[in-house]
């Protein structure tokens, strides 16, 4: 089983570059230039061009490799760089010198549409039946104006790890994982009570990427929306002080460990490996020998990101969109493609094959390949993301108000309201400079 950990790593000039771009760039055509009626799958022979970021090979590679292998059509695949992806998409789209196909960071997907460099395709997967049983968040990141650009290449979701083995010493039912707040703090106050240097819960708190994974289900969970129809934030809010308390209750209760403070990512997966975290709030890629081990020395299991409330869940989705360049001169070969990666077919026998989670939502996970796929690809068709052009300097950036706003509530104890109310003011400032 392969699969990797995927944090949203991404340099303040790719920022400037993509900004530099935003105003500037030009694509030689429009959005969806080429209407969609104009193109047809073909498979004769061409050769395309795709870039798609560094670390996530073990999927993306995989399923190109899959095409090559059974179309005459064949896709050249460069890995960039995750902290150069932006900068060198902003520097080709200026030049004209795109790929055929773009493999992005689906949040970055808001920034790519409007700068009009990919391909409308909407009344193309309305054609070949894949429209609307997509993973839900990739679909939502590349649509604009009720128009679809792209699709999922590399799907991912957030939940949470729980140690099956930690429960049961500390007295609790590893079948009923908790379902609410109060649940999770009481078990993380129990297996922290083991001792031995057992923590209860644990979150990477040093890493944008890893916390908007883990906290903002807690907050969508309860209904709130973190991101405006406008692109821009909404942290001041009482879902947010509630999901931030939650997690300062969890600290100062010493059921989260001190050294998660400076986690920039490196613990997501690897604190939980050890044996000693009862509770990991995470992403589902990377749950496999990569992530925590080929033979755990415990049982573990996965479980929704609840809201306070039973019932209430939510999950992040990330991965990867694949979209048709605006520049490219093989549309209909790109197409090709994209159909063929959004077909049934696909899913159920290149990624559940790998396996990693498919792009499609409509089709039955074999029960075994087990809970470490079938409970992920579960979450998919309601999963969300951000869909905001503000994101990188927002969310992503270690100096942004995202990141602030949770270190300073959770780590060091201030007033969740203060917190929220002070990254509103730092969030507006930077998305009215976007606008």
């Amino acid at each position: 089983m392969v699969r990797r950990i995927r944090m949203v790593a991404v340099a303040v000039a790719a920022a400037a570059a993509i900004s530099l771009c935003m105003s500037g760039c030009s694509s030689g055509s429009a959005v969806g230039s080429a209407a969609s009626g104009d193109i047809v799958a073909k498979n004769d022979g061409s050769k395309l061009t795709m870039w798609v970021r560094a670390g996530n090979s073990a999927v993306t590679a995989t399923v190109v490799d899959a095409y090559n292998k059974t179309h005459k059509n064949q896709v050249q695949l460069t890995q960039v760089p995750a902290d150069q992806y932006v900068t060198k998409y902003a520097q080709a789209a200026q030049a004209g010198s795109l790929p055929d196909l773009l493999g992005s960071d689906l949040v970055f997907m808001p920034q790519i549409v409007k700068n009009e460099t990919v391909v409308d395709l909407t009344g193309l997967l309305k054609k070949s039946g894949a429209y609307g049983h997509l993973a839900a968040a990739h679909e939502q990141s590349a649509t604009a104006g009720g128009k679809v650009y792209g699709v999922p290449f590399d799907t991912d979701t957030s939940l949470y790890l729980y140690n099956k083995t930690l429960f049961k010493q500390a007295g609790l039912d590893p079948a009923t994982p908790p379902d609410t707040w109060a649940g999770i703090i009481k078990a993380a106050d129990a297996i922290t009570k083991l001792g031995n240097g057992i923590h209860g819960a644990y979150i990477s708190g040093d890493s944008p990427g890893s916390l908007a994974y883990d906290v903002t289900p807690l907050i969508w969970a309860q209904g709130q929306q973190v991101v405006t129809k406008s692109g821009d934030f909404d942290f001041n809010n009482t879902a947010t002080q509630k999901a931030l308390g939650f997690l300062q209750t969890l600290y100062q209760n010493g059921d989260i460990p001190t050294s998660s403070k400076t986690d920039q990512g490196n613990g997501f997966f690897a604190e939980f490996a050890s044996g000693k975290i009862g509770i990991n709030f995470s992403g589902a890629n990377g749950i496999n020998t990569a992530g925590i081990g080929s033979n755990p020395k415990f049982d573990w299991g996965l479980a929704k990101i609840p809201g306070p409330q039973a019932g209430q869940w939510a999950t992040f989705s990330g991965g990867d969109t694949a979209a048709i360049t605006t520049q490219s001169q093989h549309k209909d070969e790109a197409w090709d493609f994209i159909d063929w990666l959004t077909s049934k077919q696909t899913s159920e026998k290149v990624f559940l094959g790998l396996p990693s989670l498919p792009p499609r939502t409509d089709i039955t996970v074999p029960s075994s390949l087990g809970d470490t796929v079938s409970v992920p690809a579960s979450l998919l068709s309601k999963g969300e993301t951000y869909v905001s052009v503000s994101y990188n300097d927002v969310v992503s950036s270690n100096q942004g108000p995202w990141l602030q706003m949770i270190q300073s509530v959770v780590f060091d104890g201030a007033d969740p309201a203060t917190a929220t109310s002070t990254a509103q003011k730092a969030a507006d400032a930077i998305t009215s400079q976007k606008q």
